[in-house]
């Protein structure tokens, strides 16, 4: 419905969402009560890193959560150095990108529920979906935003029963989004690079379960095997 009429009138001119961030080319308002991690748990990773074109560079940028444990959200920001109209012709495109990003790269089986493309200042193509991890059903968003000479992919996911209540912040702070990346139509920015040629130490292999499992034993205190 009109993207839950604009996420709630942008739930009331940006209520509920927390400081900008800017990072990377890009600037955006993420939900209130969302934080950066510790930047070494994520770098080099391209979890989320939806690209139409496989070759593409691509990498995670930013990586947020609520909290710690099985039930915290995570909303992940990646930078994929391609243009990305979010066209209504990109509409199934994407949305075939996605799935395979997941069931190649992520080892997981997303069942998606809507794709759709939304207008707005940066439009963007979602894809919402469901999927299943060590018993616990998660939803999982992913939103690519147009953009000129590279563009950001968005992935926010959180336990099923959480989402309701959490969607109307995650689509407010989708809405704040604006990307001016510097070297557009040029080179792709060299923290991307080097994350690529596998520079930056302490990368995370490309697996959502992976890295969810590692937050979720240092939150445990338990040493990372």
């Amino acid at each position: 419905m009109h993207a839950t009429f604009l996420a709630a009138g942008l739930l009331t001119l940006t209520g509920g969402l927390g400081t900008e961030l800017r990072r990377d080319g890009y600037s955006f308002r993420p939900p209130e009560g969302f934080h950066m991690v510790r930047w070494e748990q994520y770098a080099g990773s391209r979890v989320g890193a939806v690209a139409l074109e496989p070759d593409a560079p691509r990498a995670l940028s930013a990586a947020l959560t609520d909290g710690d444990g099985p039930d915290a959200a995570t909303f992940l920001v990646s930078v994929v150095g391609r243009s990305f109209s979010a066209s209504p012709s990109d509409r199934e495109e994407f949305a075939s990108a996605v799935m395979q990003h997941y069931q190649r790269e992520l080892g997981l089986a997303l069942v998606a529920e809507r794709v759709e493309r939304v207008g707005g200042v940066t439009p963007r193509v979602e894809v919402l979906g469901t999927l299943r991890e060590a018993g616990q059903v998660r939803t999982v968003l992913i939103s690519g935003l147009a953009s000129e000479g590279e563009h950001a992919v968005v992935m926010v996911s959180a336990p099923a029963v959480r989402w309701q209540a959490l969607a109307p912040q995650v689509r407010a702070s989708l809405e704040t989004f604006r990307h001016e990346p510097s070297n557009a139509g040029g080179p792709v920015p060299r923290r991307v690079l080097g994350a690529l040629a596998g520079t930056l130490a302490g990368a995370l292999v490309a697996s959502y379960t992976a890295w969810r499992r590692r937050r979720q034993r240092h939150a445990a205190g338990q040493p990372a095997p």
